[in-house]
């Protein structure tokens, strides 16, 4: 099942596995909303320099899956929702998702991708709305993790020194689980939160 990444996991992820979105072996894809804002943000220019040399490896699903009308109708639901003050019933407040997280939800749930993202929120809301529909998400360790176990990456110290970056740069904690799996594959602690 394909894996639909967002800005923050393709920030997390590229230079561990560049050729992510142009081998469908890594099962990750994207949305050119997502691949724009990760290029045209300003915050990102400054924390991630390098990002630029992976724009020719970020290639984005076709419009025909993008935008479909299955697309369109779950992003008319995602937004009726939302402008309706639909209220995340864990914390008592109303959801709040960006129009590029809306887009992103929506591709997902007409295609039936997984989701990887570091936006609680928008997990939560999809989970809580889209139950049957949701197909879950991953942690971007959780991606690591299965292409280390399916042999697309062989870890090394330069992959390692790339996840040290990762609490560096402040990047969203990994799950317990998928730490203790990481350190099984690899032998090797996970470095962050």
């Amino acid at each position: 099942m394909p894996i639909l990444c967002d800005t923050s996991v393709i920030l997390m992820l590229i230079r561990i596995a560049p050729d992510m979105f142009l081998d469908n072996d890594y099962g990750c894809c994207t949305i050119r909303l997502v691949r724009d804002e990760l290029f045209r943000t300003h915050k990102f220019k400054t924390k991630y320099p390098w990002r630029s040399e992976y724009k020719a490896h970020i290639r984005c699903l076709p419009m025909e899956v993008a935008e479909s009308d299955e697309v369109h109708n779950y992003l008319n639901a995602i937004q009726a929702l939302t402008s309706h003050g639909t209220v995340n019933e864990k914390t008592g407040r109303e959801f709040g998702l960006s129009h590029v997280d809306r887009v992103f939800l929506s591709c997902a749930l007409a295609n039936g991708f997984k989701i990887s993202t570091g936006e609680e929120e928008m997990k939560l809301f999809a989970a809580q709305e889209f139950g049957k529909q949701f197909k879950g998400s991953i942690s971007p360790l959780g991606i690591i993790n299965s292409w280390i176990k399916s042999e697309l990456i062989r870890w090394d110290d330069s992959h390692q020194s790339i996840l040290r970056e990762w609490e560096k740069d402040n990047e969203h904690a990994q799950p317990s689980k998928q730490k203790g799996v990481f350190k099984k594959l690899t032998g090797i602690r996970y470095p962050g939160p």
